[in-house]
């Protein structure tokens, strides 16, 4: 970045003088002072005249430090003239300080050392005459007088003063223009070697008139006045250096000229020589100052105006209509049009640039112009640059005119708009939307004064614009009357500052009364510094849809019929309920109600009839929900004419209370039809009681719905609340039931045998099938630990035909190894009441080629068979239809009547062991075992005793007539691997001692009954 050339700084950026500058410096300063000492003008001493110029010019590049240069030059001056040590003294250390306090003022006043501006050299000669003159005068009167009268030395003194401020002006400019270059800043039409020739032409002319040659008075007048001339070309032409040289020049000419007599003022006395000479050169100094200020002032000026245009962004174009070549066409122009070259540019070359919807007017508007008809002309346009098109502002001015007024010199200047025009678009595409969007819009200032509104806004509200400029709306005011518009309005204002926007709903009453939803959105608009601008507020009238999603809301929340809450809405009130009791810790019966034989109804009086029931149902159940101030009792229907209630209790007495009064609500008469008797009809409820039962929200309802099956079976119009540990024992059962049915899927199961012998002759001739469950961790578990679980369900039949296959694949292994004996297999009276048990039975005897059917004996328990005595007789004869007999189990324990026994096709009674297991030592367990003994006998039948533990029992069975038994006393249950070498290694009962059994893993307490049967 280039620095001004300042009198402070004459070299900016420049770093200490070199060698060569010093040198140069003390070789101009040792001419200055040869010149002043040999040359000096009458009447005044030898002081520095241009010597002081060209010293000032040295301290204001260096300061103190150029002092010691000064005095050195000066006083060697002195010597070589042979002056007295007190005028070498004077003549050297006098003029350094004047010159030193003159470069001072100057850096203190600042200015620009190339006089820029008038200002510059105003400062420089004032500080010349007012500081520099008089400090010089006052060293000249130091100075040893020299020859002359007392009347010239006070002129000459008062003359010494203008002499010597001219004096530092001459010496100093030169050398601070050398020093700036300012020959830099020439302008093209004038060349060094022109400018040189200017220049000595001028000190030409001022030897001619001072150097004695004998002129004429016009030849004289002329020349005196040709240096002015051609220092003025010479200025004109853009340099100040040369200028300043030639006038240095002629001013060493003139001043030689008088020192010597020879010029035109060698006529006159000392005094009147030297006040010529200070006019004649002062002329020449003031009209090259006032000459340069003028042409800098101007030049200043159109550099401002060349800045402004650039800053406005304004092109400009400048062409005489004459001379073709006098044209100027800014940057900006360029910029903005495709012909870049200004020597070839025409008018035409502009037009070709022009929008041909644009062209013409510009044609004609240059024509008009051009001929004078108008002064300006102005308008918009567009105009085509390398980047595309503009809209640009066209202004075209005659600048210049000639003697006859017509047009000589034309300024046109265009300013790009196309940004104004994009706005402009913008704000007409804005205002149209603003005028027939469909939404309202209303725009407020900071204070929430309406400014404007569109049509939407005034139609949606019912109100006119004049109604709404300059006030508050409605819509703004933030306390209105109704307190959900209140709400509303806090809840916008509180949006508006925290975020400086909102949108939501609002309500607005309009002008009929009629009550509108609105949808609203208001924003903030903040201007450059930050401060609120205006408040936008958009609106849409959403009334009906508010209506319609209220009315979806209801659908989808409430039943149709009954106006109670539906079962998405039971959800929502259930979990707010559950929520509201673990918070204020009461109680919560969830309350499942259905009505008993509401079909009958339906049937008798129509589905109208059961609706206006059903209402006046839900009507009873609202009126019998209590409410308090933090809570209140619900009722939701599910569907037909099932209702869910939630009930509000401190403790257990109080729900049922609670249930107990619904009930006696429900069950008061209905009147359905005016013409006919009132409706009696009660209901069952179930319920369950939070947090008791600690479940989910669905689990609740499914506790309450099974607790109300619960009290329709137990003959309706009742209530049952639901049981948490009896439900916790039930699930219990279900997983032990599939547990079991695991086992069977993962063949855990295993079948032990019990030998039945016949005592007297000492032979086996039967084995008893007996489950057990051969459980991976637990080992094996008797029959009687799981299959009471699965009695009463599909499972058991499953688990029997298991059983039956097992044991007459065992069987037939039995048989073809050589061993002649039957298998006795226990049959449920679920399994053997499957209404297919007689065909699987038959289907499982046909997968073995030989025939097994006789060998194999169905066991069932007496009190089973009696249960449906027609049907168990009438299975069991089919059975024996298929050559498989059948025993009746644990006979003596049932109530079995002597019908019973003769209806049932039964081949084999077994006496119940605890009859055995007694009848040593009582006498009626002895007589019972008598007794069933007889029966057999007088039925046909076979009788087995069970439980046979020791020989003693067994002689009183033989003594009693019984000879077949099976107990532990005679063999344990074993393995279907060891039955075989048993078999074949029995040698008797009394011969036998009592086989040891495997410990069963029942996990409490001593062993089970082994002879426990599947």
């Amino acid at each position: 970045m280039n620095t001004l050339p300042t009198f402070d700084r004459l070299v900016p950026g420049a770093g200490r003088p070199s060698l060569a500058w010093w040198a140069g410096s003390a070789a101009a300063l040792l001419a200055a002072a040869w010149f002043d000492t040999y040359l000096a003008l009458p009447g005044l001493s030898g002081l520095p005249w241009l010597g002081a110029g060209v010293g000032l010019a040295i301290v204001l590049r260096v300061r103190w430090q150029g002092l010691p240069l000064l005095v050195g030059v000066w006083a060697l001056a002195g010597v070589l003239a042979g002056l007295s040590p007190w005028a070498v003294a004077v003549q050297a250390v006098g003029p350094a300080g004047a010159t030193w306090a003159v470069g001072e003022v100057l850096r203190r006043l600042g200015g620009r050392a190339d006089l820029e501006r008038a200002r510059d050299a105003l400062v420089l000669g004032a500080v010349a005459l007012l500081v520099g003159g008089p400090l010089m005068a006052g060293v000249q009167t130091a100075m040893p007088a020299v020859a002359r009268t007392a009347a010239e030395a006070s002129l000459l003194d008062l003359l010494a003063w203008p002499w010597h401020a001219l004096g530092l002006l001459t010496g100093s400019l030169p050398a601070i223009a050398v020093a700036r270059a300012s020959r830099r800043r020439t302008r093209g039409a004038w060349h060094l070697a022109g400018g040189v020739t200017l220049a000595l032409s001028a000190v030409a002319a001022a030897w001619l008139w001072f150097g004695g040659l004998s002129l004429s008075i016009v030849a004289s007048a002329a020349v005196a006045w040709w240096p002015h001339v051609l220092l003025l070309g010479l200025l004109l032409a853009g340099t100040l250096t040369l200028p300043l040289l030639a006038l240095l020049g002629v001013a060493a000419v003139a001043a030689a000229g008088t020192a010597t007599g020879t010029g035109p003022f060698a006529s006159l006395s000392p005094a009147g020589a030297i006040a010529a000479l200070c006019g004649y050169l002062g002329s020449l100094m003031v009209m090259l100052l006032t000459a340069r200020s003028i042409g800098q002032e101007l030049r200043l000026r159109e550099r401002r105006a060349v800045t402004a245009l650039g800053a406005a962004r304004l092109a400009v174009a400048e062409w005489h209509r004459h001379r073709a070549e006098e044209v100027h066409l800014s940057a900006d122009w360029l910029a903005l049009t495709r012909h870049r070259d200004p020597v070839t540019w025409t008018p035409r070359a502009w037009l070709d640039d022009v929008h041909i919807d644009d062209r013409g007017r510009l044609q004609e508007a240059l024509s008009e112009v051009t001929l004078g008809e108008r002064d300006q002309w102005q308008q918009e346009l567009r105009v085509q640059s390398d980047d595309g098109w503009h809209w640009v502002e066209v202004n075209v001015v005659a600048a210049e005119r000639d003697l006859a007024g017509q047009p000589l010199r034309l300024v046109a200047t265009m300013a790009d708009v196309s940004e104004r025009h994009e706005a402009q678009e913008r704000q007409r595409l804005s205002a149209s939307l603003f005028e027939h969007l469909h939404e309202g819009l209303l725009i407020a200032d900071a204070d929430l004064r309406v400014l404007d509104a569109n049509a939407a806004y005034t139609q949606i509200l019912d109100v006119t614009l004049a109604e709404l400029i300059g006030r508050v709306p409605s819509l703004l005011q933030p306390n209105p009357s109704d307190p959900l518009a209140r709400q509303q309005r806090a809840a916008m204002w509180t949006g508006l500052r925290q975020h400086g926007r909102w949108r939501g709903e609002l309500i607005e009453r309009r002008r009929d009364g009629q009550i509108s939803t609105l949808q609203a959105t208001i924003s903030q608009v903040h201007g450059p510094e930050g401060d609120l601008r205006y408040h936008v507020l958009a609106i849409s009238d959403i009334t009906e849809q508010r209506v319609a999603r209220e009315r979806l809301e209801r659908q989808a929340h409430f039943d149709e019929l009954t106006r109670l809450p539906n079962r998405a809405r039971l959800s929502q009130l259930l979990g707010d309920a559950m929520r509201a009791a673990d918070r204020d810790g009461y109680l919560l019966a969830v309350c499942y109600l259905d009505l008993d034989r509401f079909k009958p109804v339906n049937d008798r009086h129509g589905h109208e009839g059961g609706d206006r029931l059903l209402v006046e149902l839900a009507g009873r159940l609202r009126g019998a929900l209590r409410s308090r101030d933090l809570w209140a009792d619900a009722a939701a229907r599910l569907g037909g004419d099932e209702f869910v209630l939630l009930l509000r209790a401190g403790s257990m007495e109080e729900a049922r209370l609670a249930v107990e009064r619904v009930l006696r609500v429900v069950s008061q008469p209905y009147v359905i039809d005016p013409m006919q008797e009132p409706v009696q009809i009660t209901a069952s409820l179930g319920a369950t009681v939070y947090p008791i039962d600690r479940s989910d929200a669905d689990t609740l309802l499914r506790h309450a719905d099974h607790a109300m099956y619960g009290a329709k079976q137990s003959g309706r119009n009742g209530y049952l609340f639901f049981d948490p540990e009896l439900r916790r024992r039930t699930e219990e059962r279900v997983m032990a039931i599939g547990r079991v049915q695991e086992a069977l899927d993962r063949a855990e199961f295993v079948l032990f045998y019990q030998p039945i012998v016949d005592m007297r002759s000492q032979r086996v001739f039967g084995l008893e099938a007996l489950l057990r469950w051969d459980h991976p961790e637990k080992g094996l578990i008797a029959p009687m630990q799981f299959l009471p679980l699965i009695t009463n369900t599909g499972l058991s039949a499953r688990v029997g035909d298991w059983v039956l296959s097992q044991a007459l694949e065992h069987l037939a292994q039995w048989r073809r190894a050589g061993l002649d004996l039957q298998v006795n297999v226990n049959i449920s009276a679920r399994h053997l009441q499957e209404p297919d048990f007689v065909q699987r039975l038959a289907e499982l005897l046909a997968r073995h080629p030989d025939p097994l059917a006789e060998h194999l004996k169905l066991e069932i328990v007496e009190s089973e068979a009696h249960a449906d005595l027609a049907a168990s007789s009438q299975l069991l004869a089919r059975c024996r239809a298929l050559g498989v007999r059948s025993a009746l189990d644990d006979f003596g324990t049932g109530h079995s009547t002597l019908t019973h026994l003769q209806r049932l096709p039964v081949d084999v009674l077994k006496i119940d062991r605890s009859f055995v297991n007694h009848m040593l030592d009582d006498a009626q367990d002895k007589a019972l075992v008598e007794g069933v003994i007889g029966l057999a006998r007088t039925f046909g039948c076979s009788v087995v005793a069970e439980g046979v533990e020791t020989p003693a029992q067994a002689r009183m069975l033989l003594d009693l007539g019984c000879d077949s038994a099976q107990g532990t006393g005679i063999a344990a249950p074993m393995p279907a691997a060891q039955v075989a070498d048993w078999v074949r290694s029995y040698s008797g009962l009394f011969a036998l001692a009592p086989a040891g059994s495997p410990r069963l893993a029942t996990g409490t307490g001593p062993e089970a009954p082994v002879d426990s049967g599947g």
